[in-house]
C-alpha cells in the first residue's frame, strides 16, 4: 500500500448495549509497510486513543489492528496503527470467482 489514498476507518471496539456503531472516519493513508500504517484523519473528529481496535479500507484492500500512538500535526490527527490482519480486494474477487465455478447449478 502507498501514500495517499483516501480510506474509510471504523472504531471496531465492542459498542454498550444500545449505543450506534461507532461512525465511519474519513482519513488519508500517509505511509505503510508490512504489518504498520499511518493514516491522517482528514473530517476533524474526536482523537482515537492509542489501544484502540480499528479497522480501515482503502480501494486494494481492508485492514485491521489496533491505534499504537497518535498525535496532533497541523491541526490533524495522525495516527500510527499497527496491522493484525488484511485482506486484499482483489484476491477476494478471484476467490469469489472461483468458487462460484465450483458451485453445482
Amino acid at each position: 500500500m502507498g501514500g495517499g489514498r483516501v480510506v474509510a476507518l471504523r472504531t471496531l471496539s465492542q459498542p454498550d448495549l444500545g449505543q450506534p456503531e461507532s461512525p465511519e472516519r474519513n482519513g488519508e493513508l500517509v505511509s505503510s509497510g508490512p504489518g504498520w500504517a499511518e493514516l491522517e484523519l482528514t473530517d476533524g473528529g474526536a482523537p482515537i486513543p492509542a489501544g484502540t481496535l480499528v479497522g480501515f479500507q482503502t480501494g486494494e484492500a481492508i485492514c485491521l489492528g489496533h491505534v499504537e500512538a497518535g498525535q496532533i500535526r497541523g491541526g490533524l490527527h495522525h495516527l500510527r496503527i499497527r496491522v493484525d490482519h488484511s485482506l486484499v480486494l482483489q484476491d477476494v474477487s478471484s476467490i469469489q470467482a472461483h468458487w462460484s465455478q465450483e458451485q453445482p447449478n
